[in-house]
């Protein structure tokens, strides 16, 4: 169990497979983490039920997400915020979704997957049930942080649950497939559009509840169901700490240590990515809205992502790192020189398809890079990427880039900055193998 690696056929090629740093597992000399035992095939879970298991809280995740950022101005009316008040509850969320991440990714990992994210969809209740009663802003910024912690955890956990039950290449598919969850915004906008305006933003929380309550108990069952440990053909071992071994500073300090550097590729390659689709966003409010356009922005995404799954399939995470970062910096360079009419539009709708590549990998990737803490470091670093890609707007507006298409050169340095991150995989998971 302990053997520093085995041999696996990867994406790339056959070549010796290591699940964290210096080539072992990702635990420490001297730690006795516990894995899951396959277990029997008429126990297993189906492969499609991992899937829309890990799927229908990614899905309320962005749906909430997007939700907020379309009540922003409503809520603001309603409760007389100031600017520094938004801002505050912006923060709120913001902070809300790190901590999430990281405190119900340690806990993920002591006490299991299946346990946390049944409590995850309990916090997430909870959140919105009181963001709908809120009846001033220290209340709608407390419902607010609580229902962003349940958010944070749900990326981590639920790739996690997925990456550990299925084998590499279904891992990387089904990675891909998992984003498709970002509609959970398409529905956010059509619920802002059609329903807001007849049913007002306190029903509108609040009717996000009932689909909650009906999930926790499909995904209750499927749990339930699946018995210990994972279902056959899972090439990543189930680690569940045992948790009155890892709870002093000692050893999170080492942990912390030890996975820095995957820790830092992580971050770096979430924010970087996540940045550019949110300064899409940000550019896109100025294109010519509509149902169509709107459906077509959101659905735009999913063709990247099966794409993505292919290259990685076919070529390996550098690779498909470096195909991103050339074409993303030879599309803004085009939109920033050429003098096109519909160049604007063809950016707008070009990009959600390119950033289906690492978008895709992701949460397979982030899972193979570590054991030990595997959903903390995880989801941590995504959940951290995509909070300052959150501020990528603000420094846009700051530099002046927003005017004259200027945005155009900052989503070029974006895509050499994924090279060059890119180079830094390839560096790591050579040291890995070794």
């Amino acid at each position: 169990m302990m053997e520093s690696c085995s041999k696996a056929k990867c994406c790339d090629k056959k070549v010796k497979h290591c699940s964290g740093v210096d080539g072992r597992v990702g635990w420490s000399a001297g730690e006795v983490p516990v894995i899951a035992e396959p277990v029997s095939e008429t126990r297993a879970t189906s492969r499609a039920k991992i899937y829309w298991t890990a799927f229908i809280g990614l899905f309320f995740d962005y749906y909430d997400l997007y939700l907020f950022v379309y009540l922003e101005k409503g809520l603001a009316a309603h409760f007389a915020l100031t600017d520094a008040q938004s801002n505050l509850a912006q923060f709120a969320g913001l902070a809300g979704v790190g901590a999430g991440s990281l405190l119900f990714g340690w806990l993920a990992d002591l006490f299991g997957r299946g346990r946390m994210m049944l409590t995850v969809f309990v916090v997430y209740a909870v959140g919105i049930a009181g963001l709908s009663l809120a009846w001033d802003f220290g209340s709608l910024v407390a419902f607010r942080l609580l229902a962003s912690l349940a958010l944070g955890a749900e990326w981590g956990i639920s790739h996690t649950y997925l990456a550990e039950r299925v084998d590499r290449v279904t891992r990387y598919r089904f990675s891909a497939l998992l984003q498709f969850s970002i509609l959970g915004g398409l529905l956010a906008a059509l619920a802002a559009r059609y329903l807001l305006p007849a049913w007002g933003w306190r029903w509108l929380f609040a009717a996000s509840i009932v689909p909650v309550a009906v999930l926790s108990l499909i995904r209750w069952r499927v749990l339930a169901g699946e018995g210990a440990g994972k279902a056959p053909g899972g090439d990543l071992p189930e680690v569940v700490l045992p948790g009155q071994n890892h709870r002093g500073a000692r050893a999170t300090w080492a942990a912390l240590r030890a996975n820095a550097v995957p820790f830092g590729l992580c971050f770096g390659i979430a924010s970087l990515t996540i940045a550019s689709g949110t300064i899409n966003v940000f550019f896109a409010k100025d294109l010519p809205q509509g149902t169509l356009y709107t459906m077509f922005f959101w659905f735009n995404v999913a063709p990247g992502m099966l794409f993505g799954a292919w290259i990685v399939r076919r070529f390996g995470v550098t690779r498909a790192l470096s195909i991103y970062a050339v074409a993303l910096t030879v599309l803004s360079l085009f939109a920033w020189a050429s003098t096109w009419p519909d160049r604007k539009l063809a950016f707008a709708l070009g990009l959600p398809l390119l950033n289906g590549i690492p978008l895709g990998l992701m949460g397979a990737y982030f899972n193979e890079v570590f054991g030990q803490y595997r959903t903390m470091f995880s989801g941590t670093a995504y959940n951290l990427g995509r909070i300052l890609a959150g501020f990528s707007p603000a420094l846009i507006t700051a530099l002046g880039l927003h005017q004259g298409g200027n945005y155009f050169l900052f989503t070029a340095v974006l895509g050499a900055g994924v090279l060059m991150l890119g180079r830094g995989v390839w560096a790591h998971d050579r040291c890995r193998i070794k």
